[in-house]
């Protein structure tokens, strides 16, 4: 098989599999199987389509893709609440229902947190435009519009590891930006 018939099959395995590494993906495990494919193909038709790729991922349970959706939904909530939760962190642990009306000096000004805020936001739009067009894209596909890696790789045609790596540089990137 040439490099480029290994490639094209490679391709093909990433869009009807989903190979997960259950050690990392689950804290704690610490079972036999190291590896879950998820995908509407069973075992003998992976073991027979892609018998030289497959390999690296013995032995593996088969999962089917309803649960690939479910997963990736169940993260895109998590992270949904985790921005909620930093958006809305407390850092005094003050509650508004502890202000009496007439402690008016413990009111704080809003005006000057929103300015604050605006600011951040500022210069968070002007690091993301300094970055290059295809990760600035890839980055908004997937913080702001709540896509995975995978979805946005199968919307370009390309393997989701460049989507992957390709945000994981423009985070770097930006963190340059903003020190």
């Amino acid at each position: 098989m040439s490099k480029k018939q290994f490639n094209e099959l490679e391709l093909q395995f990433q869009e009807e599999c989903e190979v997960i590494n259950l050690k990392y993906e689950y804290d704690g495990y610490n079972g036999d199987i190291s590896w879950a494919i998820i995908s509407n193909l069973t075992e003998d038709e992976i073991l027979e389509k892609y018998r030289s790729i497959i390999g690296d991922y013995m032995p593996f349970i088969i999962l089917p893709s309803a649960f690939g959706e479910v997963r990736d939904e169940y993260r895109r909530n998590e992270k949904k609440f985790q921005m909620r939760a930093i958006r809305k962190h407390d850092f005094y642990n003050f509650e508004d229902s502890e202000i009496e009306l007439h402690h008016a000096e413990l009111v704080t000004d809003d005006l000057e947190e929103a300015f604050f805020k605006s600011e951040k936001e500022q210069a968070l739009r002007k690091a993301i435009q300094l970055l290059k067009p295809i990760q600035k894209e890839r980055l908004i596909k997937y913080y702001f519009e709540g896509k995975s890696s995978r979805q946005i790789a199968k919307e370009e045609g390309v393997a989701y590891s460049a989507v992957d790596n390709s945000i994981a540089t423009a985070l770097k990137n930006l963190r340059k930006f903003l020190i």
